[in-house]
């Protein structure tokens, strides 16, 4: 393991950097992609389409997009000669053999940068099947949906139908206990349905001759039994008084005279078996001497067969679920984001000639957050860079950021990588920190195997040299980087009241870094601290409701960052509601229920108060059936605003805690609906998509769904450590540090064993002690790496919240701070354990409520920002646009004064008298143009006239035509049009659809000034333009060529 240079690492083989948080992973990457544009270290310069950079996001990728357009055109102006800092590029510069050559390389690739291979992994996938289709043996067009959870909610169902409602009795009993619905199902199959490279354990084991044979001996027993009366044979046997082999007599032996079966599972054979019997016999007690209790024992010894019944029904609804997507992907042509991935990795597997074919166009591929991957991706790349060929292949991350196994990522994909690259070069100076911030980092998870594996260690991370000297200050005196609230008690607390103390500091610690007093004023380079600076990162929505809360009580204004669905909200359970009482106005209950919904707040004496006035409650049917009248007349977004307006729900919530959000809710929802209705008809049926949708949103949160911010105010900014992730602020707060993964004992446990080619992912179906105990340990450690992505997002402060709580010991913070899960007189021991000039140590019982001041006299007034200065002249043009632009409505021309020349008039219909249509009596305006346009857009030239009168056919209502005027005139036109002669020995006839291109849309650079406004002029263009106006205009040309053809 070497320290990285930018300049000296190879870009040749395989090549691994590790990098640790704030260490400039993004910075190093843009370095060495001008490395590769400049041909350093390589055999010749590679141009900017045949770098492939690749991370796991969209917004990944833009950043890493921007920042490498940055940097190169930073590079080519240094090249230029422009005076810089910068020791890399001063560097590329001076051991330049040819700087023009160079500066020649970094102009073209700043003016190519749009066609630059920056992609998330999926959109290579993607492109790699698109533009080498006849090479991988995939269809041309296949569509790519984004979304794997509709499929994923409907193979459910169908499982649930077809396979366990259909099961035999007894594995049904036992399918239902783990599935209750096909909600349980798909929670429970989703972490490892489209895992690749995953053992499921135990096997699947054929039961069938055993569990009948069981059978056989249970129908044996129900006959033993009452023949041979063993219920009073055990009655007189000599058992303890009141043990369940008396209290249970009678019940067992009604079962077995009865015709009900007795299952394998039933308590019977857990309290006669001869074991069990003879622990309960008194001394003077004897065991009934009779083969059934043998038999009994035998069913007993069988009882394992529950388990294989289990591991059966897994396996079999895991193919089940799999089968069915797989089926409907092919029914709809469709592929997910995980097919892309299979259907590459199957291609290069199957092929020899396609990794050489794709290492030939991207021969260095750089791949970013590479411990977010897992081994299918992994895969992909190992078998592409693995030819002869030269090239690189060259992954970045940090294994101590590794939290997203929820998403199937999997470190130790990231472990076995490590393991086969030639060099790993590590990022270990800190840019983000202040100094004793990094510090602080240094010696909490500077420990020895802190982060469990021994492959991942944390390396002590340097300074640079001219490390940043801004020091928070609290009252005058500089504060130490690390603040640390010990809540004492005797005995440990609970986790609801653990969080909710925490929540309540953190609050007052924020109040107290705003509230604008001299004696504890709080800066940082001597500039009072806004509340904009601070986070409070939390591990759960309810950690962040908390939160939210603690800091609404005492008039901190903040804003929860989230990615969760606007859905999920109370909002959207109170609209629901209220639309259904919309729907039906006459329904007084349906009413009554929406009036008492959080969102209007109608209490329960106002709605008692109605239903004793009967003008009242007319009143309200009015009011509702007003609103059904404005959804279906004008749309439920206008149904929805007149209910804001008229039920006054933005005066009632704006003065309310988190009434913003609530409003913004509101509207947001209302977007989607109005959105949805266009393709949902009806009041009902969008109300059902609606509910659907709430359900489906515990399953996924897509981007469009996803909570949309308040308020773009100067706001504390509340965020899961998860979404928190790649961001950083000057003060962090983890109020509640002690998180810790919750323990579920009764499902699959996912788990990693080592071998001798690395680490094999295991999946069993019905964990063992020991298999729970691997899975927990692997839990604890991702537990750690979130704590670690937590405390590396403060620059200059940090704050952690450690109540004592039940089993302290095993949290990420217990482990960290060694603490003693018994003995709070050891959990407060801390204190002396801590550096003083790094950590400060407070300990707390209870929090108080202070008040945010807000500083009204004396404050000050400051100018508001200039706006910016915008080049509107370099726009993407069109010749409509421009013509608009010189168009005055006072000097319209004698063309276009003409009646039926502009296109912009009204639509002008054919009576239904009207009993000829002809070219001269058709309709016109702007409609029946654009109708005519996709009419001759849509026909095939070369079709015949039945053909393409069933094409004129569904244009009829859009041109209002009748059926017999369509099938008369306008087919007679349409074939006209296409038989007239253009004047080259041709006519649009005989033009097929692969001899022809519709609506190409095409791009030129241009600069309008005064000569080529008189050029144009001379064409017969822009009669309007006048010589006074302001016609300097830059940027690009758009448009489209209606039709293009080609013959002969």
């Amino acid at each position: 393991m070497s320290d990285f240079s930018s300049n000296d690492i190879p870009l040749l083989g395989r090549q691994f950097i590790e990098a640790s948080a704030g260490t400039g992973k993004t910075f190093a990457i843009t370095n060495l992609y001008i490395r590769a544009l400049l041909g350093r270290g390589i055999s010749a310069p590679i141009n900017v389409e045949k770098i492939l950079v690749l991370t796991f996001t969209n917004a990944a990728t833009d950043e890493l997009n921007n920042r490498i357009r940055k940097r190169t055109i930073e590079a080519k102006r240094v090249f230029s000669g422009a005076k810089t800092d910068d020791e890399f590029l001063i560097e590329l510069r001076n051991t330049s053999d040819d700087r023009e050559a160079d500066l020649k390389l970094l102009t073209a690739a700043s003016l190519l940068m749009d066609n630059a291979s920056i992609l998330t992994i999926h959109a290579f996938c993607a492109r790699v099947l698109n533009e080498l289709s006849l090479e991988t043996g995939k269809l041309f067009n296949q569509k790519r949906e984004t979304a794997i959870d509709d499929l994923l909610i409907q193979a459910a169902e169908d499982t649930f139908r077809k396979m366990i409602l259909r099961l035999p009795s007894f594995e049904q009993k036992l399918a239902l206990k783990i599935w209750a619905n096909p909600a349980a199902l798909v929670r429970l199959m989703r972490p490892f349905l489209f895992r690749t490279k995953v053992i499921f354990e135990p096997p699947m084991v054929n039961f069938t001759v055993e569990f009948n044979r069981i059978v056989g001996v249970i129908e044996q027993i129900k006959n033993l039994w009452v023949e041979a009366n063993i219920a009073e044979q055990i009655s007189q046997s000599g058992f303890r008084k009141g043990s369940k082999p008396l209290t249970r007599l009678d019940s067992v032996t009604y079962l077995c005279g009865s015709e009900e079966t007795i299952e394998i599972d039933h308590e019977m054979w857990g309290i006669y078996n001869t074991d069990k019997l003879n622990k309960l016999l008194t001394k003077s007690g004897e065991l009934p001497k009779h083969s059934i209790f043998s038999l009994i024992d035998d069913v007993w010894e069988a009882r394992t067969i529950i388990n294989q019944i289990k591991i059966n029904l897994w396996h079999r609804a895991a193919k089940s679920m799999k089968t069915i997507i797989a089926d409907i992907k092919t029914q709809t042509n469709e592929l997910s984001l995980d097919d892309l991935l299979t259907e590459l990795w199957t291609a290069i597997a199957t092929s020899e000639g396609l990794p050489k074919l794709l290492v030939k166009k991207w021969p260095i591929a750089l791949i970013d957050e590479f411990q977010d991957t897992d081994n299918l991706q992994y895969d992909i790349f190992s078998r592409i860079y693995q030819t002869e060929s030269p090239s690189c292949l060259l992954f970045i991350g940090d294994p101590k950021q590794a939290i997203y196994q929820f998403r199937s990522a999997d470190i130790y994909t990231y472990l076995n990588a490590k393991q086969a690259a030639n060099n790993i070069h590590t990022l270990s100076t800190n840019w983000r920190a202040s100094e004793p911030l990094v510090k602080t980092i240094n010696y909490l998870f500077g420990q020895n195997q802190i982060f469990g594996e021994k492959e991942i260690s944390y390396q002590a991370n340097d300074c640079p040299k001219k490390a940043s000297t801004m020091k928070v200050m609290i009252g005058g005196k500089t504060t130490v980087p690390c603040q640390i609230r010990l809540f004492e008690n005797k005995e440990p607390l609970t986790k609801q009241r653990a969080v909710e103390l925490c929540m309540a500091d953190a609050a007052e610690n924020i109040v107290s870094l705003l509230n604008p007093s001299e004696k504890k004023k709080a800066t940082i380079n001597q500039k009072p601290i806004s509340a904009g600076q601070i986070a409070i990162l939390v591990r759960s929505r309810n950690e962040a409701i908390a939160a939210q809360a603690a800091l609404s009580l005492r008039g901190v204004k903040s804003v929860y960052l989230t990615q969760d669905s606007v859905f999920l909200q109370e909002t959207a359970q109170d609209l629901s509601l209220i639309l259904e009482a919309v729907i039906d106005p006459s329904n007084e209950r349906s009413i009554k229920v929406a009036l008492a919904t959080r969102l209007l707040s109608i209490s329960a004496k106002e709605i008692d108060e109605i239903n004793k006035h009967s003008d009242a409650q007319q009143r309200l049917h009015t009011e509702f059936k007003e609103y059904q009248e404005i959804w279906a007349s004008q749309g439920i977004a206008s149904m929805i605003h007149a209910l804001i307006e008229r039920r006054q729900i933005a005066e009632q919530w704006l003065h309310r805690p988190n009434g913003e959000r609530e409003l913004t809710n509101l509207r947001h929802l209302a977007e989607l609906l109005q959105q949805r209705s266009s393709l949902v008809p009806g009041m009902s049926l969008l109300l059902g998509w609606f509910k659907r949708e709430k359900i489906g949103s515990e399953l996924r949160s897509e981007q469009d769904n996803q909570i949309r911010l308040e308020s773009d105010e100067d706001l504390v900014k509340i965020v899961t450590i998860h979404a928190a992730k790649g961001l950083e602020y000057d003060v962090v707060m983890i109020p509640f540090a002690t998180f810790k993964s919750s323990e579920r004992k009764n499902e699959p446990a996912l788990y990693h064993q080592k071998d001798s080619s690395g680490y094999i992912t295991r999946l069993n179906f019905t964990p063992t002690n020991q298999v729970l105990a691997l899975a927990e340990k692997e839990k604890h450690e991702e537990d750690m790496r979130l704590l670690y992505v937590a405390i590396t997002r403060a620059r200059y402060l940090v704050y952690l919240g450690i109540p004592y709580i039940k089993n302290v010991a095993s949290t990420a913070a217990g482990q960290l701070f060694k603490l003693s899960s018994c003995d709070n007189s050891h959990f407060v021991g801390i204190k002396d354990k801590l550096p003083k000039a790094l950590f400060h140590v407070c300990s707390l019982i209870d929090s108080p409520i202070t008040y945010l001041r807000r500083a009204v006299d004396g404050a000050e007034l400051k100018r508001p920002p200039r706006p910016p200065i915008l080049n509107d002249s370099w726009l993407i043009h069109s010749y409509t646009g421009i013509n608009r632009r010189f168009n005055r409505q006072d000097d319209i021309n004698e063309e276009s004064a003409m009646v039926g020349y502009s296109d912009d008039e009204h639509m002008t219909h054919i009576s239904a008298k009207d009993a000829i249509v002809d070219t001269f009596t058709f309709p016109r305006g702007k409609h029946i143009g654009i109708a005519l346009h996709g009419l001759l857009e849509e026909i095939d030239f070369s079709s015949s006239d039945k053909v393409i009168g069933t094409v004129c056919r569904r244009y009829a209502v859009r041109l209002g035509l009748s059926q017999e005027q369509c099938d008369g005139m306008l087919v007679s036109w349409i074939r006209n049009i296409l038989m007239t002669p253009l004047g080259c020995g041709f006519s649009l006839s005989e033009i097929n659809g692969k001899d022809r291109i519709s609506e190409m849309e095409f791009h030129f650079p241009f600069v309008m000034n005064t000569e080529l406004v008189d050029l144009v002029k001379k064409r017969g263009y822009l009669a309007n333009a006048k010589s006074d106006q302001n016609i300097d205009l830059s940027g690009v040309m758009t448009g489209l060529i209606d039709l293009i053809v080609r013959f002969n």
